[in-house]
């Protein structure tokens, strides 16, 4: 993994704990605040090319926690002499100092606060869509929890930040729903200091707001993110800035070489450079304002209700995984935990999500490659699921066809196969794999909307006409 160093990012050796995966693009940061050394909050990699940036509001919080537990006080951390002249030594000084007081174990359980954030987001969305209080609401708790691609950001890599961000995202379309907008902007603004792809779900909302409320809702971002970005930079003299503007991301302004990750069709296509920062983080932007000014020129105010809005912030969410030069499992995260909230809104847990996810499980096996057993069962087990559902279809004289051709799909592509032979995960590009389940996700997000969901909205604006004009004996 990108960003690890010495013992700091091992794979996880356990199938039922967080990842040390990535761990740094936090750790370093959160050890330095809790122990009052600011300056040396976002130290560069040990070439100088400052591997360990990683986001700003989740290490701040962290490191209150890490303060108050006093984790890895035991051991005297490291002076400003050991960290070196403008941190130069930061990295390495800490890393000792982690291994001799067992600090990382016990860091990593800080972030199952990101559950509870993700938690809380859920939750608020339901109860102002009409879903909360009953049985929908632990219905949808358990399908994200259970969620791979959701857990993926903790069991795979060490990346609650995009659970933190994805809660505060959700909690603040609950405030649009309430008309609070101030409120809004704020959740929305902490979101993208968690992480930049709550920019995605921030931007359209400038559209979606409703006249002065725009203007509420931007003082409301502008104001959070200040709040939390200006002290930081400040205080580390400008080392915040990276955090701040494209968080641990590879994709920056004025890159010269191509990072070793990639795989994607923006990959394969041998972007690097300014057009590569223009693609894969300007161009999602955009097209994400296009479709809420869209929306709204279609719909109107309607496009406040549940969901519409909750449509037009899945479809701009999934923009990431379009224009991504790079992509793995928990990139998914956003998208899936969305897609099933859509599904709990509209009363009705469609099959084609439930595949959707196990197909991404399948192409981004969420256990450690250490445990091959288990690695290789997880095919087995889901491929056992499908086909007894199949196999009841069939004996009820009913057939669906997705479900048949996700069942080839998953005999085709996912090993270990009876002949002993692998056509998909060892020899089928992400690039391929890509298109596939980005394609399926945006069908899945915007084809009721186009249908169903087109009808409902302007039946509902016809029935609020009725009402203001009584016209007797009008029916929709």
């Amino acid at each position: 993994m990108v960003g690890c160093h010495g013992t700091i990012c091992p794979v996880n050796p356990t199938t039922g704990g967080p990842s040390q995966a990535d761990a740094s693009e936090s750790f370093f940061t959160t050890w330095a605040i809790a122990h009052g050394h600011l300056s040396c909050a976002y130290p560069s990699g040990p070439t100088g090319g400052g591997l360990y940036v990683g986001p700003i509001l989740y290490p701040v919080f962290a490191s209150g926690i890490a303060a108050l537990a006093r984790i890895g006080h035991d051991v005297p951390f490291p002076t400003q002499a050991q960290l070196g002249n403008h941190c130069s030594h930061a990295i390495t000084a800490m890393t000792h100092w982690a291994i001799e007081s067992n600090a990382t174990v016990t860091t990593l359980r800080i972030g199952y606060v990101g559950w509870f954030v993700l938690l809380f987001g859920v939750v608020a969305l339901l109860r102002v869509s009409g879903r909360g209080r009953c049985g929908w609401e632990p219905t949808a708790v358990v399908l994200v929890a259970c969620a791979p691609p959701i857990f993926m950001s903790y069991e795979n890599v060490f990346h609650p930040q995009d659970l933190v961000a994805m809660g505060l995202i959700l909690a603040g379309l609950a405030c649009v729903r309430r008309g609070w907008w101030i409120w809004a902007g704020v959740l929305l603004g902490l979101a993208v200091t968690s992480q930049q792809f709550a920019l995605l779900a921030l931007v359209p909302l400038l559209v979606l707001a409703p006249g002065i409320q725009r203007i509420k809702y931007v003082a409301g971002a502008a104001a959070s993110m200040a709040l939390i970005i200006v002290p930081m930079v400040m205080i580390t003299s400008g080392g915040a800035i990276r955090a701040a503007l494209v968080g641990s991301s590879q994709v920056t302004l004025g890159a010269n070489a191509r990072p070793s990750t990639g795989g994607t069709v923006l990959w394969e296509m041998h972007v690097h450079g300014a057009l590569l920062f223009i693609v894969a983080r300007i161009v999602p932007i955009v097209l994400a304002l296009a479709l809420a000014w869209w929306a709204v020129r279609r719909f109107g105010p309607t496009t406040l209700e549940a969901l519409p809005l909750l449509t037009i912030i899945a479809a701009s969410l999934l923009l990431r995984l379009v224009f991504e030069e790079s992509i793995f499992g928990y990139y998914f995260m956003a998208v899936a935990a969305i897609l099933i909230l859509l599904d709990v809104v509209r009363g009705h847990v469609r099959g084609y999500t439930v595949a959707w996810i196990a197909l991404v499980t399948l192409v981004f096996d969420p256990v450690p490659w250490g445990h091959l057993v288990l690695h290789q069962s997880v095919p087995v087990v889901i491929g056992t699921i499908g086909l007894l559902f199949v196999v009841a279809d069939v004996i009820r004289g009913q057939v669906r066809w997705y479900l048949v051709a996700w069942m080839c799909v998953v005999v085709l592509t996912c090993e270990p196969l009876v002949w002993g032979l692998s056509i998909g995960r060892q020899i089928l590009p992400n690039s391929l794999w890509q298109v596939v389940l980005v394609s399926i996700a945006l069908w899945l997000i915007l084809g009721p909307f186009f249908s169903k969901s087109n009808r409902e909205s302007e039946a509902l604006v016809l029935r609020k006409t009725n009402q203001v004009r009584n016209v007797p004996g009008y029916h929709v």
